[in-house]
């Protein structure tokens, strides 16, 4: 940390209005109380960054990046602490004399990282743009559809068919620890080699748009190369079964539309991107990993799974469908054993785009293809697939569906009628309601549950915005009634003490949901040992969730001036959650008295629980 106390770090945010300070930066439009615009830590083509003039701070609604006027200096200027107070003091006409220590440089030990890859990203796309053999490699790249704009969009570059380029130019400005960590560089006999030569590079971007690592495409003929593509290897910031090609570029629309098309490679997502198609993403030489599906799984309700028409991209096909759960799983097959890309050469990027739009088929109808025995003519094959199928198809919940499927089943067996297919899927419908199954096809996806718009009815002691305006953004997931009121109480208990004191009393109080209780103690610290809540304090002790969290709140649109109507009135909208956490937590009380056998402390907790459930009824 700089040396420069709390009260001056205040007093110089105080001087700055932060919508003129981010306007030199990001277009913002007024609505309502706050300004908008497009979010300069993620591409988006709606505006979801939200800046709080009242309260100096911005939000985005999209990647979910907040903070003050430093914290913005800081992101956007990849800057350390110090340099981003003295930005904000050179704006406010201010003159600051800080002076860094070392702990300030150990603020991220991989911004070296990041700055070796980014500064590697520039020199490739300068060799691919302004040179003799980028010459060769734009006319390759135009010939397989790549324009200029593609290019800068994508950030393309290329690898020179040398030993050590890349390492030349950045050995002077790098640690040797630091090149030895950052995946571009091989190490043998006292020597040092670029890991990508004579290769087209595709930049690997985090979700902030950080370049974190690289994919190289051979692109010359008669080029032996070791792999057709190769990547970055494993490093503190890049891990490829965790990473996703593009997932930057398309978040946000992914966000707002709730579904995200899964591919195989660069080229495939590029030929959607073209056919206008943006929440796309792919893997990087790696299969579909559980750690992609976790990342996506609480942004979308639906994958649709677009993958190479060959074999091993049906196999690969099976296997998603399985990790991502085929209740909200949808397949774009593409004709012909062609990949997205060829398909779109083929025909045309409109019709690429139709068929990922309108050629969506549902799980059950993929495995009727998919699991179908080569040999059909051989009854035994066709009684074994009508094994297979019938218990997936008599787990669909649609009886509609159930009948066009059975209908597309028997088009391909020769030797069995409707009535007889019906009887093996209503066999299997039977055992399946003896059994208590679930209507999963495959393992359940553990996820957040979205309250969909027409369950969600908001109290009417919750606060409503005062412009209609202001509805543009909306929270990514709705929040249940009792989520509402605990954020709403909680901005209370940041903003009035008094409110916060009242609580602060209460050693039976608690919120019902975890994030809240976790904000709620770190507040109620800062008040405990400073006497009030500094937020510039505050923020210094809350991780990156807790911080965004911590901004949400403030952003929420409620009078300056509370009432105790109020604040009982937010209590009770969820204080039957609180009693069935208090009665969860006497149960588990009992359960233990009961394995210790003490007697006595089993009626007490009997008696509590007895009134506490006559309470809830």
């Amino acid at each position: 940390m700089a040396f420069i106390s709390t009260e001056e770090i205040n007093d110089l945010k105080s001087q700055v209005n932060i919508v003129d300070l981010i306007s030199q930066y990001v277009a913002l439009t007024r609505a309502g109380k706050n300004y908008l615009g497009l979010c300069p830590f993620h591409g988006e083509k709606t505006p979801s960054f939200n800046v709080n003039a009242e309260k100096s701070f911005y939000h985005c609604f999209g990647c979910g990046k907040s903070g003050d006027a430093i914290e913005f200096l800081k992101e956007y200027k990849q800057i350390g602490f110090s340099d981003a107070l003295q930005e904000l003091a050179k704006f406010a006409g201010v003159t600051l004399n800080i002076e860094k220590n070392q702990e300030e440089q150990k603020e991220n030990p991989n911004t070296q990282l990041y700055e070796v890859n980014n500064q590697a990203a520039r020199l490739y796309n300068i060799l691919l743009m302004s040179t003799e053999l980028g010459a060769k490699a734009l006319e390759y790249l135009e010939n397989r559809g790549i324009s200029s704009e593609i290019i800068k969009h994508y950030n393309i570059g290329l690898a020179p068919d040398e030993d050590d380029f890349i390492y030349k130019n950045l050995s002077s400005k790098f640690t040797d620890d630091v090149l030895a960590n950052v995946g571009l560089f091989n190490f043998s006999n006292n020597k040092v080699f670029d890991a990508f030569q004579n290769r087209i590079m595709f930049p690997i971007t985090n979700e902030y748009g950080h370049t974190i690592g690289f994919s190289g495409r051979v692109w010359q003929e008669g080029d032996n190369a070791k792999g057709k593509y190769i990547n970055t290897t494993t490093t503190a910031i890049f891990d490829k079964s965790f990473e996703l090609y593009n997932f930057d570029k398309a978040k946000s629309t992914i966000s707002k539309k709730r579904e995200v098309y899964l591919m195989e490679g660069f080229m495939d997502v590029i030929a959607a991107y073209k056919a206008g198609i943006t929440n796309v993403v792919a893997t990087m030489g790696t299969a579909l990993t559980d750690k992609h599906i976790r990342r996506l799984g609480k942004m979308v309700n639906q994958f649709v799974l677009v993958y190479d028409g060959d074999k091993a991209g049906q196999n690969a096909i099976y296997k998603a469908i399985e990790l991502a759960g085929s209740e909200r799983t949808q397949i774009v097959q593409i004709p012909e054993g062609l990949d997205p890309d060829e398909y779109s050469k083929k025909y045309s990027l409109e019709e690429l785009s139709n068929l990922m739009t309108n050629g969506r088929i549902q799980p059950i109808e993929f495995f009727i293809s998919y699991l179908a025995p080569e040999n059909l003519a051989n009854t035994q094959n066709q009684l074994n697939f009508i094994e297979q199928m019938a218990p997936l198809i008599a787990k669909e919940k649609s009886l509609t569906a159930q009948d066009l499927y059975i209908r597309k089943l028997v088009e391909i067996l020769p030797d069995f009628e409707y009535n007889q297919v019906e009887e093996a899927v209503n066999r299997k419908r039977e055992n399946q309601v003896q059994s208590g199954e679930s209507n999963d096809n495959f393992i359940a996806f553990e996820e957040e549950l979205y309250t969909p718009d027409e369950y969600f009815q908001p109290s009417p002691y919750l606060a409503q915005p005062s412009d209609k305006r202001e509805i543009t953004i909306e929270s990514p997931v709705q929040r249940s009634r009792g989520e509402v009121s605990e954020s709403q109480l909680l901005q209370r208990m940041i903003e009035h003490s008094e409110v916060l004191q009242r609580f602060a009393e209460d050693e039976n109080f608690r919120f019902v949901h975890k994030q809240y209780q976790d904000l709620f103690d770190k507040v109620l610290m800062d008040y405990m040992t400073f006497g009030s809540v500094d937020g510039s304090r505050l923020l210094r002790e809350l991780t990156d969730e807790e911080k965004s969290l911590y901004y949400q709140i403030l952003n929420i649109d409620l009078p300056k001036e509370f009432t105790k109507d109020e604040i009982s009135d937010l209590l009770a909208n969820f204080s039957q959650e609180m009693e069935e956490v208090k009665l969860n937590e006497l149960q588990q009380q009992l359960e233990t008295a009961k394995k210790s056998n003490n007697k006595e402390r089993e009626l007490e907790l009997t008696i509590q629980i007895i009134s506490l459930k006559k309470k809830l009824s």
